[in-house]
């Protein structure tokens, strides 16, 4: 057993024989939670990491080097992800002393009690270099940070200059778009003088299907000044924003008849990207490798000939923030070995590793750094899209209400609802739902 446990445990004896008053924290984490990264250093590490992390596979052999440990590293999928993490705390024990959490999970997984507090650390990551501070939002769980990102990334807007050059219009127009009030119209109608349908060709393209539609509502829920829940957690989708958002989207599909109808068929990027590739679609708002993609894929028809930018503008710019995160799980047996290795991963030196690797870093230095930016571009307008909001609405329940928002958008796309009785009946169930879960 680790001093930190003894203590806790003993902690919670204490409060059970009524010295220190209620079990507050005994058994849920929360007693460690409070506790931050240390010097118990035990020579042992286990890692959680995603499948798609050979940069911090890098790291982790840096760290053996530096420090002699060697850590035993996991991979899970994305999609496996909830599963694996929530069968291991459930069950009060974990195998990793260092965990991968998405954007999507962190809240869920701070709200039961299963991280500890990483404020300590953030600041010590302050320390290193300028934290791009919007990716925080995520980590972030009641005022509280319990998640370090490893690497940040939203998505943003690309284009192909031939087809914009060969309509007429100006193709270098969209780099400023992020700073001009109303840019979304003034794309709307450069994607209609593009637009050919008799030769396959549209001016947008997307993924439209299952949650994945909520990338681009919730950018342009936030363009018009909106949010996903109000100060307090609940529900705003059926603000006047969000019910402009949805309007913006049916006129793509159905007013203007600009955008690919098979995007309410797409639920990732990689349905979408085709067509962007092969040349046959202008606009794509999406994550920023596919700006790496078209420059350098085999089968891109349009190296040399795609921009890209942060998103266009409302009332402002917006995305949705897909940063990926690590943390320590309360149940942790090396504690200090898992924050050391989040220390090393987050440092510059560990975030070069990251950045070289093609994945955008966390840190603005390097953002910046023009060899780095020499190699991958796109970092730039990853940088600017991080001074607008990429609010996703981080919250324990979010993918129970995702899949309700979801829902009421395709119903808006579809033409069975209108935009604001989509919205509106997004909230009541929401509502009714968080109601059935008390």
């Amino acid at each position: 057993m680790s001093r930190r446990e003894f203590l806790t445990r003993s902690a919670c004896l204490t409060a059970a024989l009524g010295v220190f008053g209620p079990l507050s924290g005994c058994g849920t984490g929360q007693q460690e939670a409070e506790q931050g990264p240390g010097e118990e250093f035990t020579g042992a590490l286990s890692v959680l990491m995603g499948s798609h992390m050979e940069p911090v596979r890098e790291v982790a052999r840096m760290y053996e080097g530096e420090y002699g440990v060697e850590p035993q590293i996991e991979e899970v999928t994305t999609p496996d992800l909830r599963s694996k993490v929530t069968t291991a705390f459930l069950a009060r024990r974990s195998p990793w002393d260092s965990v991968f959490l998405t954007a999507e999970l962190g809240a869920e997984v701070a709200d039961k009690g299963w991280l500890v507090e990483a404020t300590e650390m953030i600041g010590r990551v302050r320390e290193q270099g300028t934290l791009v501070e919007r990716s925080l939002g995520a980590a972030t769980y009641e005022g509280t940070i319990y998640a370090v990102p490893w690497t940040i990334g939203c998505p943003i807007l690309h284009w192909n200059k031939r087809l914009l050059a060969d309509a007429g219009l100006d193709p270098e127009a969209p780099a400023e778009w992020h700073r001009t009030p109303n840019s979304w119209d003034t794309m709307v109608e450069f994607a209609r003088e593009v637009t050919d349908v008799d030769r396959n060709i549209y001016g947008l393209t997307d993924a439209w299907a299952g949650t994945h539609v909520l990338w681009t509502w919730g950018s342009l829920l936030q363009m018009h000044g909106g949010s996903f829940l109000d100060e307090d957690g609940q529900p705003a989708m059926n603000s006047e924003a969000g019910i402009a958002a949805t309007e913006k989207l049916v006129d793509l599909l159905h007013t203007h008849e600009v955008i690919d109808p098979a995007v309410t068929t797409y639920t990732w990027v990689f349905d979408a990207s085709p067509g962007f590739l092969n040349g046959n679609r202008a606009f794509f708002i999406t994550w920023p490798f596919i700006a790496d993609l078209a420059s350098s894929a085999e089968d891109s028809n349009i190296a040399g000939e795609n921009g890209f930018a942060p998103n266009p503008a409302v009332e402002t710019s917006a995305s949705v923030d897909g940063s990926e995160y690590f943390a320590v799980p309360v149940y942790s047996e090396n504690e200090d070995e898992g924050w050391r290795f989040i220390e090393l991963l987050s440092s510059l030196e560990g975030q070069r590793v990251v950045a070289e690797s093609g994945w955008a870093p966390i840190h603005a230095e390097l953002l910046e750094d023009e060899a780095l930016l020499e190699r991958f571009p796109f970092y730039a307008a990853i940088r600017q899209s991080y001074e607008y909001p990429v609010d996703g609405g981080w919250s324990p329940d979010r993918p129970v209400w995702a899949e309700i928002l979801a829902n009421q958008i395709s119903e808006a796309l579809g033409r069975q609802k209108s935009p604001r009785e989509a919205m509106d009946d997004a909230v009541r169930r929401i509502r009714e739902r968080r109601e059935e879960g008390q």
